[in-house]
């Protein structure tokens, strides 16, 4: 896999992941703030989604270079 791409995926994600959290827990327990509440479900809905889609990218990165290889190999 490609481990450069992936290690930014996955600390875009966490980054995003821990300020959602953090957003929603400051909303609820202390401001109560129902826009901000809704600021930290979107920021961990979207850090789930960028994980998700950068895996993705990856493993189909991963599975077009391997379908590849084994191509060559059997015409030959």
């Amino acid at each position: 896999m490609d481990k450069k791409t992936l290690n930014i995926v996955q600390y875009t994600g966490a980054t995003l992941l821990i300020l959602g959290i953090l957003t929603f827990l400051v909303s609820v327990l202390g401001v109560g703030d129902r826009t901000l509440t809704m600021v930290g479900v979107g920021l961990v809905m979207g850090s789930v989604f960028i994980f998700m889609m950068g895996l993705f990218l990856v493993l189909s990165e991963e599975l077009t270079l391997k379908f590849k290889k084994d191509d060559k190999r059997l015409n030959h």
